[in-house]
């Protein structure tokens, strides 16, 4: 079973960029479903993951991620801040996390005492149940 998994997922290289899937919890339907990082360090098989916006904490064996075969991320790119892969997901998600924010409010949203437009953040199809709406 070991070998069968070792010619399976390739061994990566230090400076390799990899392709990490993020679970669907941890990502609204419009994010992206998995983020480039970069090998960093290896040990006992088990890998160190860096992104653009920082490291992250846990190690991960060779079936939790895809090797690329060009280069997007270098080693040099990386800060040395810990994240956890839920926060990267978030720091690269469009709409700031898991999910859409979205408002229950029958009004037109006119005001800031909406909360779409209390977060500075324009309404979507979700808001409103179609009705219309002028914080869009």
């Amino acid at each position: 079973m070991k070998s069968l998994s070792e010619r399976r997922f390739c061994e990566g290289n230090i400076g390799d960029s990899v392709k990490i899937k993020i679970p669907d919890v941890d990502r609204a339907r419009s994010d992206l479903r998995s983020i480039l990082a970069v090998i960093i360090s290896m040990e006992d098989g088990n890998y160190k993951l860096g992104t653009i916006k920082g490291k992250l904490q846990h190690y991960y064996s060779r079936n939790q991620f895809n090797i690329c075969k060009e280069k997007f991320v270098s080693v040099d790119e990386v800060p040395d801040i810990q994240l956890s892969l839920r926060e990267a997901a978030r720091l690269f998600s469009n709409l700031g996390g898991q999910g859409y924010d979205r408002c229950t409010c029958v009004q037109k949203c006119e005001t800031r005492r909406y909360k779409c437009k209390a977060a500075g953040i324009i309404c979507n199809s979700k808001c409103h149940n179609g009705n219309t709406c002028k914080n869009k």
